[in-house]
């Protein structure tokens, strides 16, 4: 199956190369599917000197928030155009073999390929992995209902349908979890491959949206979300951490699980 990979990036021109780079090598991707999306064009030498032994394309956005630069490559791309969206700071993306152990995910193209025919196979446009790197937590299932479908890894059937599009106000973030949702309402589900998830060390990564990430920032994207899918989330209490965070679910339904 034919698909695009996408990586949006923002003062990264070393870890990406470093991370995401270093283990698409080891996988069986064709570089040439790869675009690199950047949000300053007077980062594209630093970029092109750090990936020089790679055939990939640059584009220019000139969007220099998260949405914004999300939004654009939706638009870049034709409708119906099948996207794999990577981060520009992944170490690894592993596969569970058992309850203690995970290996690297090295046929990429076949995982791919598979989950889009799962998915499209059952009308739901986006899929995702697990968002937690944990053996014990991992599943050999697939899931269907809604959940949170981390932006660091996830695939898409491109199109310029309103679910695609997240909020361009730049004082909000979770632009991931905004996403979930309005595919989750569009399409009545999202896919989550549970066996499946990215090494990756979130709000740590200099450059990226850590740029301008605050916990008030945080916090504004929570109320945000609360006050406009207040059926989908709620205020994630239990979570630790500095951030605050939401939990999604179908409030609609009775005894959905959210795990």
């Amino acid at each position: 199956m034919n698909f695009r990979i996408a990586i949006p990036s923002i003062q990264r021109s070393k870890a990406i190369k470093e991370k995401t780079f270093n283990y698409l090598s080891k996988t069986d991707i064709d570089f040439k599917k790869v675009d690199i999306f950047l949000s300053d064009g007077d980062e594209i030498n630093l970029y092109k000197e750090s990936l020089k032994n790679y055939p990939v394309n640059f584009i220019i956005t000139n969007k220099k928030h998260v949405n914004t630069q999300r939004n654009f490559i939706v638009d870049y791309y034709k409708e119906n155009e099948l996207i794999l969206g990577i981060d520009d700071d992944i170490s690894n993306i592993e596969t569970k073999i058992n309850d203690k152990k995970t290996t690297t995910l090295t046929n990429l193209c076949e995982f791919v390929d598979n989950a889009f025919n799962i998915c499209l196979a059952k009308k739901v446009d986006m899929w995702g992995v697990n968002p937690v790197l944990n053996p014990f937590f991992l599943s050999h299932k697939v899931s269907f209902n809604l959940k949170y479908i981390v932006a660091c890894f996830y695939g898409w059937r491109n199109n310029h349908h309103k679910k695609a599009y997240v909020s361009t106000n730049p004082e909000y973030g979770k632009e991931d979890y905004e996403r979930s949702i309005r595919y989750y309402i569009a399409d009545g589900g999202v896919g989550r491959f549970n066996y499946v998830a990215p090494k990756t060390k979130y709000y740590s990564e200099d450059g990226g949206i850590q740029t301008y990430r605050t916990v008030e920032y945080e916090e504004k994207a929570v109320q945000w979300l609360l006050k406009n899918f207040p059926s989908f989330c709620k205020r994630n209490t239990s979570k630790k951490g500095k951030f605050p965070e939401v939990r999604l679910r179908d409030y609609r339904k009775k005894n959905v699980r959210t795990r």
